[in-house]
């Protein structure tokens, strides 16, 4: 997940203006912002840990409880990238071209997805998953809908889909996502709306999906599908559209951010060892307090000016950043090879085996795909290739980013997969 650019001490916005000019409307421009890219690497170490308990004799979710701090990073991250740069087209031409729009979002997300999958078909067919098993999973991964799939057999962990590719359910969140939004976007809450309005509009549905997920969780039995489900969980994303609002604009909270940054690190630090997600506190307000408390660390690092910022943008976070999205695809397939293939190893063989295959393919993802599919798309935009760094010369270029790139080029997700 490649981030983007705020104002810091390295980027000023390109125009910043919270009202119109005449005709025009004047918005926030969104460049590079390595803390971002930081926090998306910071995410990506906190769910291979999560999942850890595939390869290693501890219960499920026992290694990081609250797991829910990254998904919900990302899924903030999503909703702010895609929202801030459809605004920021509007801005500029009045209007959003969405046929280029999802044509972006494919050239983005498919193609690491299609070599997954296809490595996902061999494993499947050299360790005998079930052919049933595998061709429905392939078919709800691929066309965005595994959540529902999983929230509808969600009695055990996982459901019915095949070893390796339960966790791609945050994507399909993403992708329905990406459905209803720019609709939304284009003819409702536009950048032409009064702030007034959106913030209403926002604040509302935010409040009615945290109600909702409240009234559907019936104890530890029925936590997985309320976890999951896109009516449930889609108040994060929808938290990021009302932070991009507020930021395009130039009217985002100032005052004291920095000190907000560290009580919000500080809470979700603490929520990553000691919440339970299977228990009533995240269900009854835990999420909400959680996702408040991404939106003010997203905020407080596009602001530039919290202390905390140094540790995002520390140069190992922001490499995994860049290629996070592709991390995130890749791991859990790789723990599943690594647990069938490797069942007499040491535990620590099959972590080190399990991380290494991940980066490597992780690398490759972004060297061989990712990287030449985005030079494709800004081909097709009639653009030259946006410099991309190769990970050889992305450690250098860390501490002073391209000043040219106004365009927030979210990788993955967060889900992981998306912005």
């Amino acid at each position: 997940m490649t981030s983007s650019q705020a104002p810091t001490s390295d980027a000023a916005p390109s125009l910043v203006a919270p009202a119109e000019a005449g005709n025009e409307v004047l918005a926030r421009s969104v460049g590079r912002v390595p803390g971002l890219t930081g926090l998306r690497g910071v995410i990506a170490i906190i769910i291979f840990v999560t999942h850890l308990g595939v390869i290693l004799p501890i219960p499920r979710l026992a290694v990081v409880p609250g797991e829910t701090v990254g998904l919900d990073s990302f899924f903030l991250l999503s909703g702010f990238l895609i929202t801030a740069l459809m605004l920021r087209e509007q801005a500029r031409t009045s209007s959003v071209d969405y046929p280029k729009f999802y044509r972006r979002r494919a050239l983005r997300l498919l193609p690491p997805l299609v070599a997954v999958l296809v490595a996902q078909a061999v494993f499947a067919y050299l360790s005998g998953v079930s052919y049933h098993e595998e061709w429905t999973s392939l078919l709800s991964v691929g066309f965005y809908y595994s959540n529902w799939k999983l929230a509808f057999n969600s009695n055990a962990l996982g459901g019915n889909i095949a070893p390796g590719l339960q966790h791609l359910w945050s994507l399909s969140i993403e992708e329905q996502f990406y459905l209803i939004w720019p609709w939304v976007t284009i003819y409702f809450l536009t950048i032409r709306a009064r702030l007034k309005t959106v913030v209403i509009v926002l604040v509302t549905l935010i409040v009615a999906v945290a109600v909702h997920r409240a009234l559907m969780y019936h104890g530890v039995n029925s936590w997985y599908a309320d976890f999951i489900r896109t009516d449930t969980r889609a108040d994060a994303i929808l938290l990021g559209c009302l932070v991009a609002h507020l930021w395009v604009r130039g009217r985002e909270p100032k005052r004291a951010i920095a000190l907000c940054g560290w009580v919000a690190a500080i809470f979700l630090a603490l929520c990553l060892p000691f919440v339970d997600t299977t228990g009533p506190f995240q269900f009854y307000g835990g999420i909400s307090a959680i996702d408040l408390a991404c939106a003010i660390l997203i905020l407080a690092l596009l602001d530039g000016r919290w202390k905390g910022t140094s540790f995002f943008t520390f140069r190992a976070f922001v490499l995994l950043g860049t290629i996070s999205y592709a991390f995130y695809l890749w791991h859990l397939p790789i723990f599943f090879a690594v647990r069938y293939y490797g069942g007499g190893w040491a535990d620590w063989v099959r972590v080190v085996v399990a991380l290494s295959a991940t980066l490597t393919m992780a690398t490759l993802s972004w060297l061989l795909i990712e990287k030449p599919a985005l030079d494709w798309k800004d081909r097709l935009e009639g653009h030259s290739p946006a410099a991309r760094p190769s990970l050889a010369t992305l450690l250098r270029r860390t501490a002073s980013p391209s000043q040219g790139d106004d365009t927030p080029v979210p990788s993955g997700p967060a889900g992981p997969g998306s912005g």
